[in-house]
């Protein structure tokens, strides 16, 4: 027999309901979704698989299984209840439904005990994954599981598009009694809810530590669940762990997540469809102390859009930690994450435009960064060693970035590539033209510019004398646990094969 979705109203749904806020005393319990597997064949399978992404993973040759299933339950929306943390229920029990993509170890030995889910970008108004994108090798290798969550309305629109029937029972369907008293956004479809993403989140996690039958994790026995979000889903996360964090609990009263990563999210989501958005200094749009580890992570590109809300690293009452990329660009490379091509095409959306921009583009190894960041939350949690402290890129008076005398950021995270370069990196792009489209797509494409040999000479004298000083530097990066172990000696062989002569 299968689980039943429970749909009781305690005693603090009830004072919700009646317009009395939750806060971090009121903690209720989180439900559990009923979920079953969406059945998969050459002619019937998931957008976004990984073996239809732009850059396709063979998972079965790395020892791991996907599938992807139906996951239903019941979310409410909630408005704040104030200036602070606290939420009110503004519609109880709406139904919803959604698709998971899970990526496991195919035997449970071989499983790290972590578990990743993504909640899935829609900002082109489909799913893409740049956090898969960024660290799926990362993940593979040390036998992590990866979920991905399909969370806003316009990304299903898109699955029913590229398959009618596979997705026909997704929804986010909702009526409101009154119109929006704010104009929505363009991708906001009109008879559904972004709202409902907070609840189904929590649900989501707690299925997946649950043991019901239906948990696609269940012989992995997860012991670590981080939420994650990139962009506009990095925002999610700030709103989630500013509303529900404290409010939702599994059976034994502990928190649903065991920490969080917003990776380049300047902005918090709307906690509605028709909510007004925060203002610009709102405390809920900057990373939240919590009882779990909350992590930062803005790329060049990105972070000056969130000075305001920068937050000093912490280690109580809760783990803050905010990173800021020096030389990283917001879009890419996360190929593995993005659907490909002919499948877009299905789906009705043009692939993602080239050319915009006067600079060719040739992306920073942003992943060698984040798989750090990743290894260090499994420090932390697994072996109790604190994150490392990095500084931030440094801005003048006016916000700009500093650069030193070849072009790339002062201060941040630092790989090896802006320590001892071969080019100078930027996290934006000059436009073509001046069209809004050219501006806001070159405003997150990266710019890189190789040294010529006389800057070369200048800087290093001889090659061999280069691939000394990188090494050096990236034996100094791994030390400071800024590069993994194992990417420390692949960017060394590969510096020794590819390396320019000068």
């Amino acid at each position: 027999m299968q689980p039943m979705l429970h749909r009781s109203l305690p005693l603090l749904m009830v004072l919700m309901l009646a317009g009395v806020g939750a806060g971090a005393a009121d903690a209720r319990l989180v439900t559990t979704p009923r979920a079953s597997i969406i059945p998969a064949s050459a002619t019937n399978r998931p957008f976004l698989g990984a073996d239809h992404a732009l850059l396709p993973v063979d998972l079965a040759a790395r020892g791991y299984v996907e599938s992807e299933l139906l996951v239903s339950g019941f979310a409410n929306v909630y408005d704040w209840a104030g200036s602070g943390d606290g939420v009110v229920v503004r519609a109880a029990d709406v139904p919803y439904a959604t698709r998971l993509l899970v990526r496991r170890p195919k035997e449970a030995a071989k499983f790290s005990g972590r578990v990743v889910v993504e909640l899935l970008n829609p900002t082109g108004q489909y799913d893409f994954a740049p956090l898969w994108g960024f660290s799926w090798e990362h993940f593979l290798a040390r036998g992590d599981a990866w979920v991905g969550v399909t969370v806003k309305p316009v990304a299903v629109a898109t699955l029913q598009r590229f398959d009618a029937v596979r997705y026909a029972r997704l929804s986010f369907a909702h009526r409101r009694g009154e119109a929006c008293a704010v104009t929505p956004a363009a991708a906001d479809l009109p008879d559904a809810e972004n709202g409902l993403a907070w609840d189904l989140i929590a649900q989501v996690g707690a299925l997946l530590r649950s043991s019901s039958r239906e948990n696609p994790l269940l012989q992995l026995n997860p012991q670590r669940v981080i939420a994650a979000g990139y962009s506009q889903t990095g925002g999610y996360i700030t709103t989630y762990a500013h509303a529900l964090h404290e409010v939702l609990r599994l059976g034994d009263g502990s928190p649903v997540f065991d920490g969080y990563l917003n990776a380049a999210g300047a902005n918090a989501a709307l906690i509605n469809q028709c909510a007004a958005a925060l203002p610009d200094t709102d405390r809920r749009r900057a990373a939240p102390a919590l009882g779990v580890p909350f992590v930062t992570v803005m790329t060049e590109s990105d972070f000056q859009r969130a000075l305001k809300r920068r937050v000093d690293d912490a280690d109580a009452p809760g783990v803050l930690r905010l990173y800021e990329i020096a030389g990283a660009a917001h879009s890419g490379p996360f190929a593995a994450g993005q659907p490909a091509t002919a499948d877009l095409t299905i789906a009705g959306h043009a692939a993602p435009a080239a050319d915009l921009c006067l600079e060719p583009r040739r992306d920073f190894p942003v992943g060698y960064a984040f798989n750090g960041i990743w290894q260090q939350f499994d420090d932390l949690l697994v072996r109790q060693m604190p994150m490392t402290r990095e500084p931030r890129i440094q801005t003048d008076a006016a916000g700009e970035v500093q650069r030193d005398a070849l072009g790339n950021a002062l201060g941040g995270l630092r790989l090896p590539q802006v320590d001892v370069p071969l080019a100078s990196y930027r996290g934006r792009s000059t436009p073509r033209n001046t069209d809004a489209r050219a501006q806001g797509v070159c405003a997150l494409t990266g710019a890189m510019q190789p040294l010529g040999a006389g800057a070369l000479k200048s800087l290093y004298r001889t090659r061999a004398e280069f691939i000394r000083r990188f090494g050096a530097a990236v034996d100094e990066a791994a030390t400071a646990r800024r590069l993994t172990p194992e990417d420390a000696a692949a960017i060394k062989a590969a510096a020794a094969r590819t390396a320019p002569a000068f």
